[in-house]
């Protein structure tokens, strides 16, 4: 079900997904871009190998398309979405989370790394017991970034939140590596 090859998502396209995620065609429980990318990057570096079905409907939460073509386009996107996230993981440096920004009480924009944390962890819980059983020691070191975003750290803007939202990819890359490693040990 995963495209040969995958163009890159534009900026058009996201924005699209994510007028989709928030439209009322999706339930209450659909999520937002940024933890629909947080979700999506723990389902890609996990223990298993997801099938889209597994974590599709979690994303959009039972959609109702209007017809067979936004269907077939909205869920074309958000299998470039992960297999984009899956081909940026393998390549050190290549992997950027999408983040939200807000705009604070001064008007000032600032980066927030919330939803794509709280994804993170409810995609964690696709295969929960694997990731418990090895949550100990040196995952849970890997994940001490997204831990501290998830417990609002800093508040957005401050420059420790900023130093933990730019640990992001390296700790995502991380966390991917550690499980490739892992399953490279078990097949051996």
């Amino acid at each position: 079900m995963h495209p040969a090859h995958v163009h890159a998502l534009s900026q058009t396209d996201l924005l699209e997904l994510d007028a989709f995620l928030h439209s009322p065609a999706c339930g209450d429980e659909a999520m937002s871009l940024s933890r629909a990318h947080g979700f999506l990057t723990a389902a890609a570096s996990g223990p298993e190998q997801l099938e889209p079905g597994e974590w599709l409907r979690l994303v959009f939460d039972e959609p109702v398309f209007e017809n067979a073509t936004q269907a077939e386009s909205m869920l074309a996107l958000a299998l470039r979405l992960h297999q984009e996230i899956e081909t940026s993981l393998k390549q050190p440096g290549e992997f950027r989370p999408v983040l939200d920004f807000i705009r604070d009480g001064s008007g000032a924009t600032r980066m927030d790394a919330s939803a794509w944390c709280q994804g993170y962890f409810s995609g964690m819980s696709l295969c929960r017991e694997q990731w418990a059983l090895q949550g100990r020691g040196a995952l849970n070191g890997l994940l001490a970034p997204i831990f501290q975003l998830l417990r609002a750290a800093g508040s957005p803007g401050d420059a420790l939140h900023l130093q933990l939202c730019g640990g992001l990819p390296a700790t995502a890359e991380a966390v991917y590596r550690y499980w490739r490693k892992l399953e490279t040990a078990d097949a051996s």
